[in-house]
């Protein structure tokens, strides 16, 4: 699957899944000598967010769950495509 199809089919499903605006959480795998989590953090300045961070056992990976409210399903993928400029980062 193309990427426009999966953001088309994810834009559907995030429109009939809930009322916005409304709340959204991200979670994110991080790979600690790729990405630092700061960096991540930077695209959500100036949002109403908690921040869950989550070592792995061995600190080779970052767990990253984000909470907020957003105006609408458009403003979610957004996020998703800004994150997924950043290397070693796997969205959940």
């Amino acid at each position: 699957m193309n990427e426009k199809n999966f953001y088309s089919r994810f834009l559907d499903n995030l429109k009939n899944s809930q009322k916005w605006p409304g709340p959204y959480m991200f979670k994110f795998i991080v790979k600690e000598k790729e990405t630092n989590i700061d960096e991540i953090k930077k695209i959500f300045i100036g949002m109403k967010v908690k921040f869950s961070v989550k070592k792995s056992s061995k600190n080779n990976y970052t767990s990253l769950s984000v909470s907020l409210i957003l105006k609408s399903p458009e403003s979610v993928i957004s996020i998703y495509k800004d994150i997924s400029k950043f290397k070693g980062v796997i969205s959940l």
